[in-house]
């Protein structure tokens, strides 16, 4: 009777011990996909350009511009550790931390003194799939960015950009 007792608990053990390391693999899979080196290889901007003349004023309306970005050298550098770096080619020009928010949505801040007012604004970062995401600004829904990890191309067909060009 203890060695069918001893053998039950040995089992539990082994299979609740197997049980946490495939969770933890399962959430540090979705964790690597930020993971690693993304070029901007688009923009999109809603720009408010004159529309007509009314007899006294000028009227606005707005319009999406998109800029094509190929051969693009913006780069972000996204680290296990938490960190990225912002660069240009091979030259780091700011940094920050990202952090999770839940499945497919992050979020990151530029940190250091003598931020300009654009890189202030917190990014939030929604993955389309496993080599593209967008980036939104945080009370700026007039520009959109879009970035693919290098050396791939853009899940474009699962997009809706705001201009078809």
């Amino acid at each position: 009777m203890k060695n069918n007792l001893l053998s039950v608990i040995v089992l539990l053990s082994f299979i609740n011990f197997s049980s946490c390391g495939s969770n933890d693999v399962n959430e540090n899979q979705e964790i690597i996909e930020v993971l690693g080196e993304w070029e901007m290889y688009r923009n999109e901007n809603l720009e408010s350009i004159i529309d007509k003349w009314t007899g006294t004023t000028w009227t606005l309306k707005d319009v999406w511009y998109a800029n094509r970005r190929e051969d693009s050298r913006i780069i972000l550098q996204f680290n296990e550790d938490g960190t990225f770096v912002d660069r240009y080619a091979d030259v780091p020009v700011a940094n920050g931390n990202w952090v999770k928010l839940k499945e497919g949505l992050y979020y990151f801040d530029y940190i250091g003194h003598n931020l300009n007012e654009v890189l202030t604004q917190r990014r939030f970062l929604n993955l389309i799939c496993e080599n593209t995401f967008t980036i939104e600004y945080d009370g700026n829904e007039r520009r959109i960015d879009y970035y693919r990890k290098v050396g791939t191309s853009e899940c474009s067909d699962l997009i809706t950009y705001k201009l078809i060009d």
